[in-house]
């Protein structure tokens, strides 16, 4: 009776056991998914965003100064929409995308414009045009108006 007992307790501290290790790695995973973007300041995210267009489109010191002063803007602003709490409105936030498409796509060259339409292009391909997980989206790119 006593070795029924024990089992039992034993049997019930395995459950309780494994129940907490696989709710402690959900949480883990949980906290560290989308959250590497979610640290970053505006301002580093902009400074991520100007990098990749100075490699990819060659910017001259001039244009970097202009898009920079354009991606922190926009940033920002995609910042306060998330922090107004709920859902950030899709519509906003893809109004705001394009006009900081169109406001960097008069700064460059038509060369540098042509990349930049492919960039665009690509990132909606790879779903980071904004928007939820897997929600259809289309962010004019600046050839399209």
């Amino acid at each position: 009776m006593k070795t029924l007992q024990n089992l039992t307790k034993l049997a019930f501290l395995f459950i309780a056991l494994l129940a907490g290790t696989s709710a402690f790695a959900q949480g883990t995973q949980g906290s560290q998914q989308g959250q590497g973007r979610a640290r970053l300041t505006s301002e580093e995210r902009a400074l991520m965003q100007l990098q990749r267009y100075e490699k990819q489109l060659e910017l001259t010191p001039e244009q970097s100064v202009k898009i920079k002063a354009i991606v922190l803007s926009s940033a920002q602003e995609m910042d306060k929409m998330r922090a107004a709490g709920g859902r950030p409105d899709r519509a906003a936030m893809q109004a705001e995308a394009q006009k900081r498409a169109l406001e960097i796509n008069a700064i460059l060259t038509p060369e540098q414009q042509e990349k930049f339409a492919k960039i665009l292009a690509e990132q909606l391909e790879r779903g980071q045009g904004g928007g939820g997980q897997g929600a259809p989206r289309r962010i004019k790119t600046p050839g399209d108006i």
